[in-house]
């Protein structure tokens, strides 16, 4: 029986060391930003044209790749922080994402592409019937 209970109490201690020292190792997730965040273009389906910046910092050097969808723009090696200027070409909203080498996504964020006149829901400019 007390072996046992001390089989026991090693294993809680073990188990309860264990999430406590990975608790303290979790960083947190990297700050991400792109400006502009939003691409204006005359009507819904045509292609926007833009230049955004990016910037990130992370708490520990680390190296990330910056992705478009499923596209690698660009990586940085053993950095605690990153900044590049890409000129993209859009046809609808699209996710850019900060990543690790083992594609393991750790920030990301969406540019989107808003029309300034939309087909759909236009309003008419006059009347069908008139007086005069």
């Amino acid at each position: 029986m007390r072996f046992n209970l001390a089989l026991y109490s090693l294993s809680m201690g073990t188990l309860i060391w264990c999430s406590h020292s990975a608790q303290a190792t979790s960083e947190p997730p990297p700050l991400f930003e792109i400006k502009p965040q939003v691409c204006m273009v005359k009507t819904q389906g045509q292609t926007c044209q833009m230049t955004i910046r990016v910037n990130w910092q992370h708490g520990k050097p680390e190296k990330l790749c910056l992705y478009q969808a499923n596209t690698q723009l660009h990586c940085w090696a053993d950095s605690r922080q990153g900044s590049i200027k890409l000129a993209i070409k859009l046809a609808q909203n699209m996710e850019f994402s900060l990543r690790d080498p083992y594609q393991n996504t750790l920030a990301k964020k969406t540019v989107k592409v808003n029309a300034v006149v939309s087909t759909k829901y236009r309003r008419k400019l006059k009347t069908d019937w008139s007086l005069f």
